[in-house]
């Protein structure tokens, strides 16, 4: 049998209702499943809520809602087939939505784990904000999926292959952006971190669940702007263990 891992990441958000609704003491659950492989939706996922006797199963869109919960401290189960299946304990609150967002990895590549709440930072940095910049259509992705077909390439070698030029000197690269008339060093981003230009001889593609390239500074996300206007671009990575 083969066995599934998990990325689990869920956003717990508000979401505003008509006044009617808000009279409402039942808590109500909704979301998405989408693959962590490749940001696709998955059919077919459990949700469930331990305790209130509510589940439901993921359609062709991923998209899964329970309504008519308990509020108070509860279990949500996520199960798919007779892979493992990942519980998290989370709080529900009478007339309120908790919106879920669920990464599955159902080829076995053994991805932790990872819970974050919508809108935070730590939301944008992880791959669920990686998949939801994807969304925008700026800069150069590259998924789990498109890692693996790269095979043990570096992270120099990677961004060759994305268009970037790559100095070195005396032992050491750096990733280059020519801004106007000058030339300037693309900061380096690990995980949400910045890290230094050393790592693009570190870190290899079979270690990545994704890698995010801006060549143009209006793409660069806000968060990851090392400059005032992001003219020098930005690489964001992130890793799969």
């Amino acid at each position: 049998m083969r066995r599934a891992a998990f990325t689990c990441l869920l956003f717990l958000g508000i979401v505003v209702t008509p006044d009617h609704a808000q009279r409402d003491t039942t808590a109500r659950i909704a979301g998405t499943v989408r693959s962590s492989m490749n940001g696709f939706p998955i059919a077919g996922v459990m949700v469930a809520v331990q305790g209130a006797r509510a589940f439901s199963v993921s359609d062709s869109g991923g998209v899964f809602a329970l309504a008519g919960l308990p509020p108070g401290r509860r279990t949500v189960r996520v199960s798919y087939g007779d892979s493992l299946s990942y519980d998290q304990a989370l709080t529900l609150s009478g007339g309120q939505t908790l919106t879920l967002s669920v990464l599955l990895d159902v080829e076995g590549a053994a991805l932790s784990p990872i819970v974050v709440e919508a809108s935070s930072i730590r939301a944008e940095r992880s791959l669920a904000g990686f998949y939801d910049r994807r969304k925008l259509g700026f800069g150069r992705f590259y998924t789990l999926v498109d890692l693996d077909r790269l095979g043990n390439l570096s992270l120099r070698g990677l961004l060759g292959h994305a268009g970037v030029v790559v100095r070195c000197r005396l032992r050491s690269c750096v990733p280059v952006l020519m801004n106007g008339a000058r030339a300037c060093v693309m900061p380096l981003f690990l995980d949400g971190l910045r890290v230094s230009p050393d790592y693009l001889e570190i870190l290899h593609v079979n270690e990545l669940a994704g890698v995010e390239v801006y060549t143009h500074g209006v793409d660069v996300p806000v968060k990851f702007r090392w400059d005032v206007d992001g003219g020098c671009g930005a690489i964001l990575v992130w890793s799969r263990y």
